[in-house]
């Protein structure tokens, strides 16, 4: 977050960590992350969605890890640039870039967009309600680096990440 073109409009310090810890805590990816992601960024009903997979609530969130990807050692999401979409500030669109590498040592690289819709952007201590990333996976999925779940296999065999392909 510390190369974040951030924008004009004053985005306040309790959003500014809650987007920090996001990140940090995402990055981290372990059982121990992903508890504190659910109890401390998510509000009860929040809901995180990557791409087409939806999680909705503490409990389905608490477990985005272990159904995440394959192989997967370490994850770096950087971003890039940070848009406010709303007067108070509880909307926030951010891109970047995410790099992932593999227990066999392959990097994959791609782009990824991301929006936070927060319960109130004014409190100490905002809770995230939507987590919506937009991402290719193709780069990681291309070099064995995640692998999809069989279910995402349509009947013909072919593969449906992202918008049903």
């Amino acid at each position: 977050m510390d190369g974040a073109e951030w924008p004009s409009q004053p985005v306040s310090k309790a959003m500014k960590r809650l987007l920090r810890r996001f990140y940090t805590l995402i990055d981290a990816a372990t059982a121990e992350s992903s508890k504190k992601l659910a109890n401390d960024v998510f509000s009860e009903q929040g809901e995180f969605v990557v791409n087409k997979r939806r999680m909705l609530g503490r409990e389905q969130i608490m477990d985005w890890h272990n159904k995440s990807g394959g192989n997967v050692v370490s994850r770096q999401h950087d971003v890039h640039k940070i848009y406010v979409c709303s007067d108070s500030g509880d909307d926030i669109l951010m891109i970047g870039t995410l790099t992932m590498r593999s227990d066999e040592g392959l990097v994959g690289e791609t782009s990824y967009t991301a929006r936070c819709v927060v319960d109130d952007a004014s409190l100490p201590k905002p809770r995230v309600e939507l987590w919506q990333f937009w991402l290719d996976p193709t780069p990681f999925l291309d070099l064995g680096i995640m692998r999809p779940p069989i279910r995402k296999l349509s009947a013909s065999g072919v593969l449906d990440t992202i918008g049903g392909r």
